[in-house]
């Protein structure tokens, strides 16, 4: 029980340091640019109650600015009432997930197999959820989890589902 305890600890240890030292800020600009999509498969469109959803498949792309989603199949969810875009799922084997951090041109990365993107409702920030083997790098740093909750505004990982590894990068000046 103790080991248990001793590992969680670790874990929160990581990453908190992994979190407030090793990445930056995502570009402000990315949440100010439309969502953009393409896809070469087949799409279809429905109605459910409040609930808009576009679905498609086969090489499916997701951009933001300079946030880029890679999968195999994507479904949009939009409000019917506002028309406003309220969550994309994608699924892929894997679905790759990049964003410029700052103006020098550092990336995050990502991959998992389900990537849910939107944004929450109280605090206003983009939100990527990477579910199943999922992992994210950034220039110093990475961590694999079986899932993790990643604010793209803050560049923070908000929650990781372990079992979970990671490495971290001193930088020498």
């Amino acid at each position: 029980m103790n080991e248990c305890l001793t590992n969680y600890m670790k874990l929160l240890l990581f990453g908190y340091i992994f979190l407030s030292t090793e990445l930056g800020m995502s570009l402000e600009s990315d949440k100010t640019q439309r969502v953009l999509w393409s896809s070469d498969g087949d799409s279809t469109m429905s109605i459910i109650g409040n609930t808009r959803t576009l679905s498609m498949t086969e090489n499916v792309k997701v951009t933001q600015g300079s946030l880029e989603i890679l999968g195999n199949e994507a479904i949009f969810e939009y409000s019917v009432s506002t028309n406003e875009l309220t969550r994309v799922i994608v699924q892929g084997m894997p679905v790759h997930y990049q964003q410029q951090l700052d103006e020098d041109g550092s990336m995050v990365t990502g991959t998992s197999d389900t990537l849910l993107f939107y944004t929450d409702e109280l605090s206003n920030e983009t939100i990527l959820e990477l579910v199943g083997n999922a992992d994210i790098q950034s220039p110093d740093s990475a961590m694999s989890c079986a899932a993790i909750i990643y604010i793209v505004d803050r560049d923070l990982i908000k929650e990781a589902t372990g079992p979970c590894e990671g490495t971290l990068s001193t930088t020498q000046e």
